[in-house]
């Protein structure tokens, strides 16, 4: 469904036309853009392209669910010393002193910024 509302600015003489399209009406207009301005005979080159850029990303994304689920599976940590994904954390706070537990670096009194320096220096020691 397309409609079109104009309405007239008399103190300015500028007409504004304001378009509510639809999803559908949406899909058919970039189909349409895409034609007129890369031409139809380089569609199907560009269909491929993004065809192997969704089946990589698709790829990637397998690849990183089962590396998080390896993690999981294999305990709390894995070879390279990870700490387990227990979901988000509450605060700042609460992140930094779940990367010290996993760098072994003890979190009581100290500040925020004692803490990230902390951190900084261990993992750049790794």
């Amino acid at each position: 469904m397309i409609e079109f509302n104009i309405y007239l600015v008399t103190n300015h003489h500028i007409v504004y036309m304001i378009l509510s399209i639809g999803g559908s009406e949406w899909v058919i207009l970039i189909i349409l853009f895409f034609i007129l301005v890369i031409g139809s005979k380089h569609l199907p080159g560009l269909g491929r392209a993004l065809g192997r850029v969704h089946g990589e990303y698709e790829r990637a994304r397998t690849s990183v669910r089962r590396e998080l689920e390896r993690v999981n599976i294999n305990g709390n940590t894995s070879s390279h010393g990870l700490i387990p994904i227990e979901g988000p954390v509450g605060s700042e706070r609460e992140k930094l002193e779940r990367i010290a537990a996993s760098l072994g670096i003890d979190t009581r009194g100290m500040s925020d910024d004692e803490l990230r320096r902390l951190i900084m220096n261990r993992l750049r020691d790794r």
